[in-house]
């Protein structure tokens, strides 16, 4: 052999070696890549649930928001005022005649004057 020469073998080794290495880190690469990638989806799909959970949310609390305003414009209603007088206080008007039940026997009408009677 002469000196400085390579031999065809150990050139045929070298580059074998060198392309398996890319090999082995493109493969590396690519599974890092792929990993991320599925990480990332995952992350997205999350927050997609998480906006549409939030918008369901959102439509909830305009329904509620509605139905407490429609409530608040009816407790300022005349009607809203009777009732809790009847109900909360047991007022009734002057000329009303209430029934109660008397000892489960039958319905006896009763007067409940709102004035003090004239003597």
């Amino acid at each position: 052999m002469k000196k400085g020469l390579v031999p065809k073998n150990h050139k045929l080794a070298k580059r074998s070696v060198s392309v398996l290495l890319l090999l082995v880190l493109v493969a590396g690469i690519s599974a890092a890549f792929i990993i991320l990638r599925n990480d990332a989806r995952d992350e997205y799909d999350r927050k997609v649930r998480e906006k549409e959970r939030l918008i369901r949310l959102k439509a909830q609390e305009e329904v509620r928001s509605e139905e407490i305003e429609q409530y608040r414009a009816y407790v300022k209603t005349r009607g809203y005022m009777e009732e809790v007088a009847r109900e909360v206080l047991g007022l009734v008007y002057k000329d009303e005649i209430l029934f109660r039940a008397d000892d489960g026997t039958g319905v006896t009408p009763t007067a409940t004057p709102t004035e003090k009677p004239k003597e």
